[in-house]
């Protein structure tokens, strides 16, 4: 081989790798502390290396982004604040009782209230 083509070689940029899907990296899979099974929340306790068709990849940024949200920044819930608690209202997609949105966490389908400058 000659010398160019053993350079081209070691330049040649590399592809990044995927990450292989499994229940092991999924947002909905918990890992079990007795054996490497998986606590699914949609399939159950399932193999480290099992992963069904609703997978989603656990990216720590974005979820830490989703954990510090609350019911209260979400555009879906609808506020009737009182004079204790100006957070009190009611989610329009998944409930119809009224509750504190500030110590509620956000769920999969928050979408971020748009700011009202004032």
């Amino acid at each position: 081989m000659k010398k160019s083509q053993k350079l081209k070689n070691k330049v040649k940029p590399q592809k990044k790798a995927k990450p292989v899907k499994s229940c092991s990296n999924c947002l909905k899979g918990v890992k079990l502390k007795f054996n490497n099974d998986i606590l699914c929340r949609e399939k159950g306790i399932v193999s480290a290396d099992y992963c069904c068709s609703s997978h989603r990849f656990y990216k720590l940024d974005e979820f830490k982004k989703a954990a510090s949200y609350r019911c209260s920044d979400c555009e879906f819930f609808i506020l009737f604040p009182n004079e204790y608690i100006s957070t009190y209202g009611v989610c329009d997609l998944f409930s119809v009782r009224k509750c504190d949105g500030s110590i509620r966490k956000a769920c999969s389908k928050f979408v971020r209230r748009k700011e009202n400058p004032a």
